[in-house]
C-alpha cells in the first residue's frame, strides 16, 4: 500500500476520434488513492473530480499508472497500462486542445498517439 494519492489519467474508449479520422483517445487526469475506511480498506480507488469510482463506475477505458503501481491496481480490478510520470506530463502537455464537445469531464482532452 503506497500512503499518498498518485496522478494518472484515465483514456476512455470513444468513437469521437474515429469521427475526426485520428487514433486517439479522450482522456483525463485521475486520482489514485488508498482507502483507509470500510469494505475496501487498504485498497486503490480512483477519484475522479473528488468522487470514488469503483471498476464498474468507470466509462470503458484503461488507466494509465506508474509502474510501481500496476500490478496493485490491476489486482482490484481496473483495466490499466504502466506509463511513467514523465510520459504522463508529456502526454498532457501535448495533448492536442481539440474541443470534446458536451463530455462529462470538464479537463477532457483528445490525446493522440
Amino acid at each position: 500500500m503506497i500512503p499518498k494519492d498518485v496522478k494518472a489519467m484515465f483514456s476512455e474508449f470513444d468513437a469521437y476520434c474515429k469521427s475526426l479520422d485520428r487514433n486517439g483517445c479522450i482522456s483525463y487526469p485521475v486520482t489514485i488513492t488508498w482507502t483507509m475506511t470500510g469494505r475496501h480498506h487498504g485498497q486503490p480507488v480512483v477519484v475522479i473530480l473528488g468522487e470514488a469510482r469503483e471498476t464498474g463506475d468507470l466509462p470503458p477505458g484503461e488507466l494509465q499508472v506508474p509502474s510501481e503501481i500496476l500490478d496493485e491496481v490491476r489486482q482490484v480490478g481496473y483495466a490499466a497500462q504502466p506509463l511513467s510520470v514523465g510520459e504522463i506530463k508529456d502526454y498532457w502537455r501535448e495533448a492536442r486542445l481539440l474541443s470534446v464537445k458536451n463530455h462529462w469531464h470538464p479537463e477532457a482532452r483528445l490525446v493522440q498517439y
